[in-house]
């Protein structure tokens, strides 16, 4: 094709897109992609918690679907001496946990639900252990929540495309590629708060962009509560509600939607905002303070910000480009996005900066442990969705650039691969235990030093990349060989470790429920083996759906 026909093409492209999409979320293939994304997160999925975050946003769950409290009743003195890094006694002499109470609130139906079908007086002391046969049918029900939350957003990300004036095809496109080959996946098995948080916040931007295409007040109450939601889930997200209202004011008649943001976007947004001050009296008894002033906290924003972008951005161990390599053609894609959609380019762009400078500012700004930068996942559908201007003109692309995005794509999908395949903690733990004989971390807890000469190791070292550790144990899953032979660190010498976590001999186990729970509990068999093959057979008739949806689908409005 001559260039002039080419750029023709391209021009009567434009000229049919100008138009933006319904988005409408019932009658269209957002609740297709919904389905299978629930299925296929769920087949994959295995449900962990560890002595952290997320084990304790579980318990104040428990507490709240048992007792009806979020306070604990503790023995002191404490038996952790890092007790202070996440609990503290409130003024009611109740322990509480300095976590939002927003994940808590999303796992609250599943373990109601679980006590329901399974009359099971779950245990609520912070710390203590489940009997088997309830911790196992309790995690299967638990891990349907990160697993819906994940598919959820999947399916706001088609509507989210359709709205910026993408075909339906397109909008499919950016949907499956958000999901499958971003941080996504791995975090659709995890119950840390980023999953809900990026959620949360991409149905509060959606609901404002919606408001500004078709003017329905009911929009600016959905984006009120989503972002309210996200406040209670994570303080931090509050540099997004500013930028949300400048985007209103800046994208219809300034003084009706002032108006329409007084009446409909700012009650339910207040009223959570009173609940998070409710939550913080309760606690702290006063309504200011934060949580992170103890333990690791008391460091703050200590991190200097070139080291923190450097690490969020470029280290082998934590760099998002190397956890989401498909988001470069986000980047690739924003000149051309900015000409389209100039308001919500500069809204990606003020979320992106307002969500990530902060955290590269923070102490821990690696938010280990966990998968990749996990504190960006917020950020990954604001640089997905400008790749639609990529795929938009995907027929009359090259062969060389159509060679190199596929390229780019199974790049991507091959490290989400690795992230769901292997227990999270697996090369985590033991890569800890290295760390540890090489460095004296014992001496610096709580300090800066001490946080900055394990992130030396583990963050800007390849060698220690989480990437590459769970590379190592992939190859144990496939083939049965001397595990320490091809250690990441081996040319470091020897340092007589324990196997990691959820390896045998020489061989690491898939985390993935169909085989985790049969090998924790035998007995399990007689029905995990039926539900895997009714929920493969679910997932193969939904993702038949997708695909047919895909393929028939136009490139047209």
């Amino acid at each position: 094709m001559h260039q002039a026909e080419r750029d023709s093409l391209v021009t009567e492209l434009d000229r049919k897109s100008m138009e933006r999409g319904p988005g409408r979320f019932w009658r269209s293939p957002a609740w297709f992609l919904f389905g299978f994304f629930f299925l296929f997160y769920t087949f994959t999925n295995a449900g962990w918690y560890k002595a952290g975050d997320e084990f304790f946003m579980v318990q104040v769950a428990r507490q709240l679907v048992t007792k009806g409290q979020i306070g604990f009743e503790l023995e002191e003195p404490l038996q952790d001496p890092y007790a202070e890094d996440y609990i503290l006694k409130g003024p009611d002499s109740r322990f509480y946990t300095k976590w939002g109470l927003g994940q808590s609130l999303v796992e609250v139906p599943f373990l109601f639900f679980h006590r329901l079908v399974t009359s099971v007086h779950l245990p609520t002391h912070i710390g203590g252990g489940l009997p088997d046969a309830s911790y196992h049918s309790e995690w299967m029900f638990l891990i349907l929540c990160p697993s819906l939350v994940s598919a959820l957003g999947c399916a706001l990300l088609y509507g989210f495309g359709r709205r910026l004036g993408y075909s339906e095809r397109v909008a499919m496109v950016l949907s499956v590629v958000y999901g499958l080959c971003t941080m996504v996946w791995p975090y659709s098995k995890s119950l840390m708060s980023e999953g809900t948080l990026n959620v949360a916040i991409l149905g509060g931007v959606y609901g404002a962009l919606s408001y500004s295409v078709d003017n329905r007040k009911g929009w600016l109450t959905v984006s009120g509560a989503c972002l309210g939601f996200a406040v209670i889930t994570k303080i931090m997200s509050l540099v997004v509600m500013p930028l949300v209202v400048i985007y209103l004011l800046a994208s219809r008649d300034f003084r009706s939607t002032l108006r329409d943001v007084c009446l409909f976007f700012l009650p339910l947004l207040i009223l959570f905002l009173s609940v998070e001050g409710w939550h913080n009296a309760v606690r702290y008894g006063t309504i200011w303070p934060s949580g992170y002033d103890k333990g690791w906290g008391v460091l703050g924003f200590s991190t200097p910000l070139y080291a923190g972008l450097w690490g969020l951005f470029a280290s082998p161990g934590k760099s998002f480009f190397v956890y989401s390599p498909v988001c470069l053609l986000g980047l690739l894609s924003a000149r051309s996005f900015f000409k389209r959609n100039r308001n919500e380019a500069c809204l990606f762009l003020c979320i992106a900066g307002a969500y990530t400078i902060p955290h590269a500012l923070w102490c821990l700004w690696a938010g280990d442990w966990a998968w990749g930068p996990r504190f960006l996942l917020v950020i990954t559908p604001y640089l997905i969705l400008p790749a639609g201007e990529f795929f938009r003109t995907w027929s009359v692309k090259s062969r060389v650039t159509k060679g190199i995005t596929l390229g780019l794509l199974g790049l991507s999908l091959w490290v989400q691969i690795l992230g769901v395949t292997v227990h999270p903690f697996a090369f985590i733990e033991t890569r800890a235990g290295v760390v540890t004989r090489l460095i004296d971390l014992n001496s610096m807890v709580f300090t800066y030093a001490g946080a900055y000469c394990e992130d030396t190791f583990n963050q800007f070292s390849p060698r220690f990349s989480h990437v590459v550790g769970n590379w190592w144990l992939f190859k144990h899953m496939l083939f049965n060989y001397d595990l320490w032979s091809d250690a990441p660190w081996s040319a470091l010498g020897d340092f007589g470790l324990d196997p990691p976590k959820w390896v045998v001999g020489n061989r690491t186990i898939p985390f993935w429920w169909p085989v985790t729970v049969p090998l924790i509990a035998p007995a399990s068999k007689v029905w995990v083996y039926p539900l895997v093959i009714l929920n493969f057979l679910l997932l193969v008739l939904s993702g038949r759906k997708v695909a047919l949806n895909l393929i028939h689908s136009t490139g047209k409005k």
